[in-house]
């Protein structure tokens, strides 16, 4: 074993065996994440960052009781108008982000927290520790020392990949090095490079956290959306993915086509050469409609022997292609060595006015029922002005 595998063995918790290209790969970055898997870390960033930004708003303002116990006029009224400022910057940031679900957004609204609480250290230090912290001796500037180390450990908190782990602890190390360097007008390196080293410690903690949080989030997202038999999304994931494509498709103006799969005649196979038969045809099948995709587009086992083909940015045209291109290279066999055929209604989005994915996808069903009482082995594109539609 190559000590790369040993190294991202120990930090994922992930047998070597199953450590595949992909895998790693979605540990670096988040380029060839799954819109499921980023819809799901979008949720965790933002729920996170609501309820920590909450709770720092709360202790920011029941910092000023104690500050007012420790802290003569002048310093005291410093503070007071540092914490209520930032106090309201965070309660805006729980408010901005209610609605929020994509990454964009929880990049956003991570930045804006660190960033806050940063700009608050920034403008306490030179007033509450003006010789790099040597001037603590009492609980009020105890806190504030390691307030610092508070922020850090936020970075642990949050399923980071290692590229975003590493631009956030980048970040965030520059930023204190400026605030330590400024925090005084009398140059004192020693104090101050002891905080940083520290805080490097913190943030490689902080980090391996963070990496072991998205490995264990990819784990269970892939074991509760992928099929077991099949491979392909689960029904409960991919009405979850067609939500998100529909959205996307509505926002974008883009174009989004629904093909619904049937096979013909499963039923026949199952009760003939019994169940395993047909799990071998069901496989077979999935695989082969995976190779007529293309990267982009997703197949979902929406039931039994039904399949669902979700073709984000394509029209009736491009599905019709698809599905051309599936039927010629088939399906594969049904164990009696005879071609595999299947029942397909096609569907998009501009031509049919749905409102809904949920909609979208029960016109497609209506298609491919067209398809199948009308001879099996052929498909149906809706058409919205002809209530008949057409066999293609």
């Amino acid at each position: 074993m190559s000590v790369f595998r040993v190294l991202m063995t120990t930090l994922t918790g992930i047998n070597s065996e199953k450590l595949t290209s992909e895998r790693v790969g979605s540990l670096f970055t988040a380029t060839n994440h799954s819109p499921l898997l980023t819809r799901r870390r979008a949720i965790v960033f933002l729920s996170r960052i609501r309820l920590l930004a909450l709770v720092s708003a709360l202790f920011f303002v029941v910092g000023i009781f104690l500050d007012a116990l420790y802290f003569d006029g002048g310093t005291f009224r410093s503070l007071m108008i540092f914490r209520c400022i930032t106090a309201f910057m965070l309660l805006l940031l729980v408010l901005g982000i209610r609605k929020a679900d994509s990454m964009q957004s929880a990049y956003r609204a991570m930045f804006i927290f660190f960033a806050a609480n940063l700009v608050f250290q920034a403008l306490f230090q030179p007033i509450v520790l003006p010789e790099y912290f040597q001037s603590i001796g009492d609980f009020p500037s105890a806190g504030y020392a390691i307030f610092p180390f508070l922020i850090a450990a936020c970075i642990s908190i949050f399923p980071l990949t290692i590229k975003e782990t590493f631009l956030a602890v980048v970040l965030f190390l520059t930023a204190e090095l400026l605030i330590v360097t400024l925090s005084s007008s009398e140059l004192n390196a020693q104090p101050g490079l002891g905080i940083l080293v520290s805080l490097l410690c913190v943030c490689a903690l902080c980090a391996f956290s963070a990496i072991s949080q998205l490995s264990y989030m990819v784990s269970l997202v892939e074991q509760a959306s992928i099929d077991g038999l099949t491979n392909c999304l689960s029904r409960s994931s991919g009405e979850e993915i067609l939500d998100i494509q529909f959205r996307i498709a509505n926002r974008q103006k883009a174009n989004l086509t629904i093909a619904f799969l049937d096979i013909d005649d499963f039923k026949v196979i199952n009760d003939r050469y019994g169940h395993e038969a047909g799990d071998r045809v069901l496989c077979t099948a999935a695989d082969h409609i995976r190779k007529n995709l293309r990267d982009s587009d997703i197949l979902v086992r929406w039931g039994g022997e039904e399949f669902l083909m979700v073709l984000p940015h394509t029209d009736a045209a491009g599905a019709t292609r698809a599905v051309r291109r599936l039927r010629a290279n088939s399906l594969g066999k049904r164990p009696d060595n005879t071609p595999l055929t299947a029942s397909i209604g096609i569907v998009d989005l501009d031509s049919s006015g749905a409102e809904s994915w949920v909609e979208l996808v029960d016109l497609a069903d209506a298609q491919m029922y067209l398809a199948k009482t009308s001879g099996k082995n052929d498909f149906r594109v809706y058409k919205q002005n002809d209530e008949t539609s057409q066999f293609a």
